[in-house]
């Protein structure tokens, strides 16, 4: 799917620019692990970002679902959906959701997007990229933002999700659980 940036590094440009959103596979588990790295580290307060380690990003790529926000060959954002079922990491388990119905839910486990590329509504570019990829079962996504993080809350909220609890998760970060309904 191809999109078009009407801001670059937070400036306006006088032609938009093209941008390809699609699904990522095993191969590009280096670039997002690198791409989550960099953009971690320019956070003024990375820890309300929880990094993954490259073989779990490996694993999601092979079994759930990555849409990469590309331009050329360049990784300018992500954004990772698990489907975890039973799995005790389904965010419908933190929400009191019960638990016949985790199956029909999907975790928004991260959306990364460089600073080069804020602001053209890319996380929710990749979150509609990502919808039709869904297996048919899946009527709910959930996911969590630190409160701390208004840029992330509010991409959240502008896509749809509200928040349903606030509570301590891994290991002890304070989280906000959204969800959206399909």
């Amino acid at each position: 799917m191809e999109v078009f940036l009407h801001k670059i590094g937070g400036r306006a440009v006088t032609e938009p620019v093209a941008m390809q959103l699609h699904r990522c596979t095993r191969v590009d588990a280096p670039a997002v692990y690198a791409l989550q790295n960099e953009v971690r580290a320019a956070m003024p307060h990375p820890e309300q970002f929880v990094p993954d380690t490259l073989a779990n990003i490996a694993a999601y790529l092979r079994t759930d679902l990555c849409i990469g926000a590309w331009q050329g060959s360049r990784l300018g954002g992500y954004l990772i959906v698990r489907f975890c079922g039973q799995s005790e990491h389904n965010y419908a388990a933190f929400m009191d959701i019960p638990r016949a119905e985790w199956c029909h839910w999907a975790n928004a486990d991260s959306a990364i997007v460089h600073a080069d590329f804020r602001g053209n509504g890319l996380q929710r570019l990749m979150l509609e990229a990502a919808l039709p990829l869904f297996p048919e079962n899946i009527t709910h996504i959930g996911a969590t933002v630190s409160p701390q993080n208004q840029y992330s809350l509010n991409n959240a909220l502008a896509s749809g999700f509200a928040i349903v609890t606030r509570r301590e998760m891994y290991g002890g970060y304070d989280r906000y659980l959204l969800a959206k309904e399909l």
